[in-house]
């Protein structure tokens, strides 16, 4: 890598504000997305590129230190919109969170992320050498855009952000009703199923981040709907029978660790193992003194809020520090950094086992398991991801975490407040609703059958065992047999068969028109095009967190 800074250089003020910024934008976007889709993009690229795009013309020339602090920054505030989920679910299945609960549950969960990225970037970064493949991909589009920097990017994004923005806000989905926000396909009768093309910026545009083979996952989830959809009680909309999804998930992803066990062995062996911070040239987080101070600070308050304000019993606070804020976290970056699949969903749902196990049954207290996995794994596993590139550009991991640090509250009170708008426009329901939440929905689900108050449909548990049987057989099919990497992306499957078939059908097409169309037919470049995705993602996170801002004001006739 080109234009390394010196060791200890300092973040510029103008990285601190830009990354600031981008933080709290991100989080404001990603828990919109996250509830409409079930997936994210945790912004380290985004945050470069629109960086990248409001300095291009500045006379200081952007360096890669400034790219790594605000791609740092970025991601922190990205990732906490995952938390959103975990709100939701708390509202499908009782009175929801208050402002002031869910910003504590956010700082509190992400100070235990920021206690466990320490020693986890001790083990998985600087001991063993792991591919990382989402790290190198940030870390290739800073290169690009630093060491030959094409100003036309900048165009691009703002043109793009702008017209998606537009889109969204326009049309016929709680904005001005001037352009359909789906098309449906008349052809056999199949849009009586749920068959069409939702006209979704995020869905056609960021397919081009999460590869080609998840984007045929979702095709063949949608299909798959189609064809289940006239034997289900709603077949107009068969996503709503979640069963099918709930279990292929849980398979898919339990087999995916088990078959990585290798992977989770050296991981808790690296723990045993870990050195003195610093040790061997390397530049210490924190010293054993300040790590002694952080850790009772952040262990203290973990207890007095999860006990205080949670309601939880002492067992199962340190059965949830143990294993949700520290192991799951190994398990879920190590996984991360060796195969890009993060496992935070099933993790969520196992860490709610646990606790109805130790006697948290009730579902407000079981999901608060998954609750802390999302919290604290949206510091811990993207840090550590970030830490991975700013060691490679000779960035001190110091800054990184201290800056990754800063955000926490901001983009803590801007997760409480959006969720809360979101929640009071348009509320989250279990049953139907207008926001999907399949993430939320299943934790919800979950929590309700550890309850013991919600019984399950007819043959849900045979179903769910069957789908559940099916994901562990494909993932074994995919991660082992030659012919696996055609196959569709188990993952982009899984999440298909809990999103609506026009959102599964917006994926797939975008994947297409990205990869083929533009990419091997047009030949347009990678930067260009991760500039699209980027255009669109942040132009439906932004036009959707304004519509329902607009509606409030007034501004949006009904």
């Amino acid at each position: 890598m080109t234009d390394a800074p010196p060791l200890h250089a300092r973040p510029t003020l103008r990285a601190l504000a830009a990354g600031m910024v981008l933080s709290i934008a991100l989080c404001a976007m990603n828990s919109y997305l996250t509830l409409s889709f079930g997936i994210i993009e945790e912004g380290p690229t985004i945050a470069a590129l629109f960086f990248f795009a409001g300095f291009v013309l500045s006379r200081t020339r952007i360096t890669t230190s400034e790219m790594v602090i605000v791609s740092t920054m970025g991601s922190a505030g990205g990732a906490f919109g995952f938390v959103s989920n975990f709100f939701a679910a708390k509202a499908m299945t009782g009175p929801a969170y208050s402002m002031a609960e869910m910003t504590g549950f956010c700082v509190v969960s992400s100070l235990l992320g920021m206690l466990a990225v320490i020693p986890l970037r001790e083990m998985l970064v600087v001991r063993e050498q792991l591919p990382w493949p989402g790290s190198k991909a940030v870390a290739a589009v800073i290169s690009a855009l630093v060491e030959k920097p094409d100003r036309r990017q900048a165009v691009y994004l703002l043109v793009g952000t702008l017209l998606c923005i537009g889109y969204v806000v326009a049309n016929d989905d709680g904005g001005y009703r001037l352009v359909p926000a789906e098309v449906a396909f008349p052809l056999f009768g199949l849009s009586a199923y749920g068959a069409g093309l939702a006209l979704s910026p995020f869905a056609i545009g960021g397919s081009y981040l999460m590869g080609l083979r998840t984007c045929v996952g979702f095709l063949a989830g949608g299909v798959i709907l189609l064809v289940l959809a006239p034997h289900l009680p709603e077949p107009s909309a068969p996503h709503r029978y979640v069963w099918p999804g709930i279990g292929f998930l849980l398979g898919s992803g339990l087999m995916l660790m088990a078959l990585n066990w290798r992977t989770l062995r050296d991981a808790f062996r690296a723990m045993a193992q870990l050195r003195a911070p610093g040790a061997g040239g390397e530049e210490a987080i924190l010293g054993r003194r300040g790590l002694t101070l952080f850790a009772a600070l952040v262990l203290a308050v973990t207890f007095v809020f999860a006990v205080g304000v949670a309601g939880l019993g002492i067992l199962v606070v340190v059965v949830i520090i143990v294993l949700g804020g520290f192991v799951q976290n190994v398990i879920a970056a190590r996984a991360a950094a060796v195969t890009a699949f993060n496992p935070v969903r099933v993790m969520g749902v196992l860490m709610q086992g646990v606790c109805a196990l130790f006697g948290a049954r009730s579902a407000a207290l079981n999901l608060t398991g998954a609750g802390f996995v999302a919290g604290s794994n949206s510091q811990a596993c993207v840090l550590s991801a970030d830490f991975v590139y700013g060691r490679w550009f000779q960035v001190p991991p110091r800054w990184q975490f201290w800056t990754q640090m800063s955000t926490i509250l901001p983009a803590s009170l801007v997760s409480a407040y959006v969720f809360q708008n979101l929640h009071a426009r348009t509320p989250l329901r279990l049953e139907g609703g207008q926001i999907p939440a399949p993430v939320a929905k299943i934790w919800a689900t979950t929590a309700l059958i550890f309850e013991g108050q919600r019984p399950l449909p007819p043959h849900a548990l045979q179903i769910l065992l069957l789908a559940g049987a099916v994901g562990a057989l494909y993932v074994v099919l995919e991660e082992k047999l030659p012919f696996g990497k055609w196959l569709p992306s188990s993952i982009g499957l899984g999440i298909g068969l809990v999103l609506p078939v026009s959102i599964d059908f917006s994926f797939f097409l975008g994947g297409f028109l990205l990869w083929v169309v533009l990419g091997r037919w047009f030949r347009v470049s990678q930067v260009t095009l991760t500039t699209i995705a980027v255009a669109s993602i942040v132009g439906e996170g932004i036009g959707g967190v304004v519509k329902p801002l607009l509606d409030i004001a007034g501004l949006i006739p009904h």
